[in-house]
């Protein structure tokens, strides 16, 4: 409540005096009815604690005209002759004059208090305003959205009526925006200008303040401003004006770091790829170069069975080499998001059994077993790409078996996926590499072996990743070797689409 009547009266100096004058005139009717119990210097405390809080509620002449007031109306009503200025007993003017310097003493310090108490507010009112914008600025992450922060809390600061135009500063060009009312403001050139100046603290131009957003020696940007400041709201822009740069520094650093970790990563892509390539590609080249030269040098001398086997071994290769080239080729699509899902209903018998067709005869004798529970074997999917991941997940199942192994093909459901499982009994993966082998050209280590996945393992995932499901290696539940599951959504085959 007195805080309500304080915001009413401090907008309105009439209001004030008025106020002052009739709650002593209150107090008067106040002391008047407590003549009667109280002995009438007491009713003194009466209109002090009026005088106090006419000081608490309005400024400091209304304060001293209630002193005044009630000085007057406690002679004239209370002290002897009544009803009349003039004093007949000495002790009455002693506690007349005490009460009015008490009175005096008491606006002075409520004046101070209250100056201290607005003082202590606007200080508290910039605090505030700074550590929003600070942490504003913490979250901004591009030079546009700190310049909206910015110009947006220096309004605030200011008052919503100034305009405000921001410029950052690049090697190349100059970045404006403007928040206020005025259709004129300065454009590039006008920064351009004021640039030129090199400025430390701020200076005029054209009717506008400009600030300069400095790191360093180095000036990021200029803020300019069409109203004039006093000391406390230009070292508050000075204040911003800081903020910021340290702002568009981090930006700066932030994107600096996305390049050299983009140009590093870069780099190990291109070495791992040459990597793979000298490994993956080269060695079936070398098989084909091998077996067409034997044939060729040695026609004549070479039995029928000797070259149909060399023959063969150079068709196999070529396969092989024709996967590596393809797990190229699909790497490349799915990292450009070039892959356009052409989804049919197939039946997963088909996919399974297709996928088992196109590996060829493993050297080591490995064998493929499919066991299929599914309650609805049609699938609404793009059947060549889920029959590719199965040739990829079946290919890298094969390079880590031993010789005569048996790979398992489980296909299984639940409510909400469909789960095709890979089964090998190899060495299996560790957990903490079981993320990793999806990474393009990873190599998982096993004493003095290395085994590359190429791009195989990367390639199966975005496959299954763009149908909306998921690749994942785990261990096998019989105990030696690696489960690798396909998991796709059900929900997906009660959509149709392309």
């Amino acid at each position: 409540m007195i805080l309500n009547l304080k915001a009413r009266f401090t907008d309105h100096p009439a209001y004030q005096y008025a106020f002052a004058a009739l709650l002593v005139l209150l107090l008067t009717f106040l002391a008047h009815g407590l003549n009667n119990y109280l002995p009438y210097t007491s009713l003194l405390l009466v209109f002090l604690a009026g005088v106090f809080l006419v000081s608490t509620l309005t400024s400091h002449g209304p304060a001293i005209v209630a002193s005044l007031l009630s000085f007057l109306s406690f002679n004239f009503f209370f002290t002897e002759p009544y009803f009349t200025f003039d004093v007949i007993h000495q002790s009455d003017i002693a506690t007349l004059v005490l009460f009015l310097l008490v009175a005096l003493l008491t606006v002075d310090m409520a004046s101070r208090m209250r100056r201290a108490i607005s003082h202590y507010q606007q200080s508290l009112k910039r605090l505030t305003n700074f550590y929003d914008f600070s942490q504003k600025m913490s979250s901004a992450t591009d030079v546009e959205t700190v310049m909206d922060i910015m110009m947006q809390s220096v309004r605030s600061f200011l008052g919503h009526a100034t305009d405000v135009v921001m410029a950052e500063t690049s090697e190349t060009a100059i970045f404006v925006k403007h928040q206020g009312d005025s259709k004129v403001y300065p454009n590039e050139a006008t920064f351009r200008q004021v640039l030129t100046k090199d400025l430390d603290t701020f200076c005029w131009h054209k009717g506008w303040r400009f600030f300069p957003i400095r790191l360093g020696q180095k000036t990021l940007g200029l803020v300019a401003i069409n109203k004039r400041l006093n000391d406390k709201e230009s070292k508050g822009i000075q204040t911003f004006c800081h903020l910021t740069s340290l702002a568009l520094h981090r930006i700066k650093l932030v994107n600096e770091l996305a390049q050299t970790k983009l140009h590093a990563e870069t780099e190990q892509l291109r070495s791992a790829l040459l990597s793979s390539v000298s490994h993956d590609l080269r060695t079936p080249l070398s098989s084909i170069i091998g077996a067409g030269t034997s044939v060729i040098e040695y026609d004549h001398a070479l039995s029928i069975e000797d070259r149909q086997a060399l023959l063969k071994s150079i068709v196999e290769e070529a396969q092989r080499l024709d996967r590596h080239i393809q797990n190229l080729l699909d790497m490349t699509r799915f990292g450009n998001d070039q892959v356009k899902l052409e989804r049919d209903w197939v039946d997963i018998h088909d996919i399974i059994h297709s996928a088992i067709k196109r590996m060829p005869p493993a050297t080591n004798g490995v064998h493929f077993d499919a066991e299929i529970d599914v309650q609805d074997t049609i699938i609404h999917v793009h059947g060549l790409l889920i029959e590719q991941a199965i040739v990829n997940l079946l290919d890298n199942a094969v390079k880590v078996s031993t010789e005569n192994a048996l790979v398992k093909i489980k296909a299984h459901q639940d409510d909400s996926s469909l789960h095709i499982d890979i089964i090998d009994t190899g060495p299996g993966i560790p957990d903490e590499d079981k993320e990793k082998v999806f990474d393009m050209f990873y190599s998982l280590s096993r004493g003095d072996n290395q085994t590359s996945h190429g791009l195989g393992l990367a390639i199966c995932r975005g496959m299954i990743g763009a149908h909306g499901g998921h690749v994942a290696a785990l261990n096998n539940p019989d105990g030696k070797g690696t489960l690798m599951r396909i998991s796709l959504p059900l929900n997906s085959n009660t959509t149709s689409g392309s």
